[in-house]
């Protein structure tokens, strides 16, 4: 991760998310508009900047959430690495700004989002408990004894990414150490 150029866009989705699920990855992209505004005092009016474009790209089950999460003119928060991408257009040469994005949501400055944790079910490769279909990865491996305790005494739901206790321990520094570059 050194030397990414990481960047945060508060914007617009611009397009529908277009989803593609063929025998690879998962992978969904969508436009982003964003458009600086501010207040012209000498004018006594706001005043809009230039509109920069980004196309956004997600992959795996992010893009899946993506599809079934954002829409056209939607507001959006998008974070990512940003990437140029260049390719051969009709008119020759083309160059476009692309965010892998790393994380996603509506802006709740500008209106409210329902949210709905997409969690799978134990044992069962791609169904979830929303009721969609997830992809190949069915998420941690379940701990079965860990999860019959948890519903008899009542704990409640089955949380996937928890991890025992037994395995949940304190990295000593020497381990911190070997991680340090």
């Amino acid at each position: 991760m050194a030397n990414e150029l990481m960047v945060t866009v508060v914007g617009w989705a611009a397009s529908t998310p277009r989803e593609v699920v063929g025998d690879g990855v998962p992978f969904t992209s969508f436009r982003v508009a964003t458009t600086p505004r501010w207040f012209d005092s000498r004018q006594g009016t706001w005043t809009d900047g230039r509109t920069e474009w980004f196309t956004a790209k997600a992959f795996r089950d992010v893009a899946l959430n993506v599809a079934a999460s954002v829409h056209k003119g939607d507001p959006v928060v998008v974070h990512g690495k940003l990437r140029t991408e260049e390719w051969i257009g009709e008119n020759g040469p083309r160059t476009g700004l692309t965010l892998e994005i790393t994380a996603v949501g509506h802006d709740l400055t500008r209106g409210r989002s329902e949210f709905t944790r997409r969690t799978y079910t134990s044992g069962s490769a791609g169904a979830t408990t929303d009721g969609t279909t997830g992809t190949e990865d069915a998420g941690p491996p379940e701990d079965d004894e860990l999860a019959r305790s948890r519903t008899e005494d009542g704990a409640g739901e089955v949380d996937p990414w928890e991890v025992p206790a037994e395995q949940d321990e304190a990295r000593t520094s020497e381990d911190v150490a070997a991680l340090t570059p």
